[in-house]
């Protein structure tokens, strides 16, 4: 399929709260058209090579270990001309992205899992990835909605 790049990092959204003005987490959903665990991992590697060259620290959360392992093996893969630094553990600051499926550090968060990450409000960008088959566009719609009742107004990409 076709990639396309997504926008360079942006402030964050900024949301009210009854109590005082805070600030919210920007938050993207791309929505591929390719089916499966496949699409959504060829895809988060160019959201974490764009990350990397954004400066964006960010954690990649996948669905469980073996998924980590795969994106693991493909970042490695992924720009045949350069190394986007990565790894399992945070090891210090050589590493910016994060691959687990628990959350990690970083002010940056690549959802591949079907859940809400539950330190979501803590980032500064998230991009949620959801690939065409019906599972994951369910689980999608409903962390879509739960964003928008904390206050996000989450911006939708469609990704060819």
């Amino acid at each position: 399929y076709k990639q396309s790049h997504p926008p360079k990092a942006d402030p964050p959204l900024e949301a009210h709260s009854n109590a005082a003005e805070r600030i919210m987490p920007r938050i993207d959903f791309y929505i591929l058209t390719g089916e499966g665990a496949d699409a959504r991992a060829q895809f988060c590697c160019t959201l974490a090579a764009q990350a990397w060259r954004d400066g964006i620290d960010s954690a990649i959360i996948t669905p469980d270990e073996a998924a980590a392992v795969h994106l693991d093996a493909l970042l490695w893969r992924f720009e045949p001309t350069s190394f986007i630094p990565h790894g399992r553990t945070p090891r210090g600051e050589d590493i910016s992205i994060i691959i687990s499926p628990d959350a990690g550090p970083g002010q940056g968060l690549i959802n591949l899992g079907d859940t809400l990450p539950s330190d979501w409000a803590a980032r500064e960008r998230i991009a949620e990835v959801i690939s065409a088959d019906e599972p994951s566009r369910q689980a999608g719609r409903q962390r879509y909605r739960h964003y928008q009742q904390a206050g996000v107004k989450p911006r939708t990409q469609h990704i060819n």
